[in-house]
């Protein structure tokens, strides 16, 4: 449960799990969102941690303009609090329940002390690597199958409400992934649909890749004006 809230750090405002209007409004930020609408953009990010000495936090952000793009929800725990067995099944839970709740497009649970565990992610291009937990959201349901993802060579496999599927690769999270699993799973769903040797997504572009289709009318500012798709920008060489 946490203790205090902010949109930015330092956390400063107390949190009352009775009474969450003062956590909605900061979340909202209306007062900013009236002003820079004008330009047609929102925003809004969300700052939660538990105490000083934080065992776990939480960052909420959303944003609606008419470029496209994915919203994002982070919770993070302390390492040394989950090599409780007993700590670790009480994570394991309450990020199923997230997940539940957000129904996300894609998730992961990654330890972040094992090389790899930071990546660049472009899902429009490439799924990028597969870490110990994998959560496959609608779009991949409908783009691999519920009975292909189901029947992933990975040590566990199971559904998480109707919306989500979630691949756990290994039986540790604590020790790194050996290659050869993340392959057999990469194989049996699509190779095209993944990166591969430790490349990131921009390597594919412009390749044969097998990618869902999003829908991202939920994060338009006016769905009336055209989508926008996102550019690369690349660095001006003056001569």
């Amino acid at each position: 449960m946490p203790q205090k809230f902010d949109m930015y750090e330092p956390l400063k405002r107390k949190y009352d799990p009775n009474d969450i209007s003062a956590v909605i409004d900061a979340w909202m930020e209306d007062e900013m969102n009236r002003e820079v609408s004008k330009n047609e953009f929102a925003e809004g990010l969300l700052l939660m941690k538990s105490k000083s000495k934080s065992k776990a936090s939480y960052m909420i952000s959303w944003r609606k303009e008419n470029i496209i793009h994915f919203n994002g929800f982070f919770f993070s725990v302390n390492i040394e609090y989950v090599k409780n067995e007993n700590n670790f099944n009480k994570f394991l839970n309450l990020c199923k329940e997230l997940v539940c709740l957000i129904e996300p497009v894609y998730g992961k649970i990654v330890n972040e002390s094992i090389p790899g565990a930071f990546e660049p992610i472009d899902l429009e291009i490439r799924h990028p690597e597969l870490h110990w937990m994998n959560f496959f959201g609608k779009p991949y349901i409908d783009l691999f199958g519920r009975d292909k993802l189901l029947s992933a060579p990975a040590y566990k496999v199971e559904s998480i409400g109707d919306k989500v599927i979630a691949i756990q690769t290994t039986n540790n999270i604590f020790e790194p992934i050996p290659n050869d699993v993340r392959e057999k799973i990469k194989r049996h769903l699509g190779e095209n649909a993944f990166v591969w040797d430790g490349k990131q997504a921009l390597a594919y572009r412009n390749k044969e890749n097998l990618v869902p289709e999003f829908d991202f009318s939920e994060v338009l500012f006016d769905k009336t004006k055209p989508i926008i798709e996102p550019q690369i920008r690349t660095r001006q060489v003056q001569k």
